[in-house]
C-alpha cells in the first residue's frame, strides 16, 4: 500500500480519536500519518486541533502554520490559526488573520463573531458591534454574538441598547441565563437597582450556581448595604470561578465594611495577585479607608510591591 494512502488512514483514525476526545491517541495517529507523508496538510491541521484542545497553543499554531505551508487557502487552518493568535494575545496578528479568512468566506457568522471578539479585546467597540451585527445577520439565532454585542454596548455606557439586545435574546430563548444577567448589569449601571435585582434573581432561578449572576447580585447587594448576603453570593461565585479577581475585590470591600480587617486584606491581596492593575484602584478607593492604618494594607497597595511582582 502506498505511503500516502496509509497516511490518510492514520489521519482518519486521528480524526475519530479527536471526536472521541482521546487527544493523546489522536496525536500518536497523526504523528504516524506525518511520518508516512510529511506533506499531509490534513494531518498537520488535525494535530493542530488536538493540540488546541489540549491547550498546547504554541504547538497548535505551529501545526496550523505547517498545514498552510502546504495548502495556503485551507480555511480550517486559517480560521483556527486566527483563534489561537487571539488566545495567545497576539491581537494585531489575529485581526489580520480574520480579515484574511473573510476574503474566502465573507458570510461566515463564526468568522464575523470571532473578528468582533478581537476588536472587543482591542477596545474598538463600534467596529466590534458592526461585526457582531454581521454575524447575527448571517445567523439570527446566534446568541453568543448577541451577548457579545450587548456587552460591547455596556462598555460604551449604552445601557438602553444592552437591555434591547438582552430582550432580543430572550425572545429567541426565554431561559437564556446570560441574557438575564446582561439585563441585570445594564440596569445596575443605570442605577435601577430594583430592576437589576429582578433580572439577576430570574437568572438564578434558572441556574442557581451561575457564576456571573451570583457575582453581580453580590455586587448589587453590597451596594444596597446587605453586606452579609453579598459575602454569601460572592463566596458562592468563587466556587464556580476560583480565580475571579472581581469577586475577591468586592469581598475585600465587604469585609472592610464589617471591620474584619484581616479578611479584607487577604481578599484584596488575592484580587491584586490575580489582576495587578487593581492595586492602583485599591490605593485610591474610599471603601478601603478603614484599612489605611494597617501596615499590611499599606504593603499590599504599595508601588514597590507592584514593581516586585512585575519583575518576578
Amino acid at each position: 500500500m502506498p505511503n500516502t494512502i496509509l497516511s490518510e488512514r492514520y489521519v482518519d483514525l486521528g480524526v475519530k480519536a479527536i471526536d472521541n476526545n482521546n487527544l493523546t491517541k489522536a496525536i500518536r495517529y497523526l504523528n504516524r500519518a506525518l511520518s508516512l507523508n510529511p506533506e499531509s496538510y490534513l494531518a498537520y491541521f488535525n494535530r493542530g486541533v488536538a493540540h488546541d484542545l489540549l491547550e498546547n497553543l504554541h504547538e497548535s499554531l505551529s501545526d496550523y502554520d505547517k498545514a498552510l505551508s502546504y495548502k495556503s487557502n485551507h480555511l480550517g487552518s486559517l480560521h483556527n490559526r486566527a483563534i489561537v493568535l487571539r488566545e495567545l494575545g497576539r491581537l494585531d496578528e489575529a485581526l489580520e488573520s480574520f480579515v484574511l479568512v473573510l476574503r474566502f468566506t465573507p458570510d461566515s457568522s463564526d468568522v464575523h463573531y470571532n473578528l468582533g471578539m478581537v476588536l472587543s479585546d482591542l477596545k474598538r467597540w463600534p467596529e466590534a458591534i458592526e461585526q457582531y451585527d454581521r454575524a447575527i445577520t448571517a445567523e439570527p439565532c446566534k446568541l453568543d454574538a448577541r451577548l457579545a454585542k450587548g456587552t460591547a454596548y455596556l462598555e460604551i455606557e449604552n445601557e438602553e441598547a444592552a437591555i434591547g439586545v438582552a430582550d432580543e435574546m430572550l425572545s429567541i430563548s426565554p431561559d437564556t441565563v446570560d441574557a438575564h444577567v446582561l439585563k441585570g448589569i445594564a440596569y445596575y449601571n443605570g442605577l435601577n437597582y430594583a430592576s437589576a435585582m429582578t433580572a439577576l434573581e430570574t437568572a438564578l432561578l434558572i441556574s442557581p450556581d451561575d457564576h456571573s449572576a451570583l457575582l453581580h447580585r453580590g455586587i448589587l447587594l453590597l451596594q444596597l448595604d446587605r453586606t452579609l448576603d453579598a459575602i454569601s453570593d460572592l463566596t458562592c461565585s468563587l466556587k464556580q470561578h476560583p480565580d475571579c479577581d472581581e469577586a475577591f475585590y468586592n469581598l475585600a470591600i465587604a469585609y472592610a465594611q464589617l471591620g474584619e480587617k484581616h479578611a479584607a486584606i487577604d481578599a484584596l491581596q488575592t484580587a491584586i495577585e490575580i489582576d495587578p492593575p487593581r492595586q492602583t484602584r485599591a490605593r485610591k478607593a474610599v471603601e478601603f479607608d478603614p484599612l489605611r492604618s494597617e501596615p499590611r494594607f499599606k504593603a499590599v497597595v504599595s508601588s514597590k510591591l507592584e514593581r516586585n511582582r512585575t519583575q518576578q
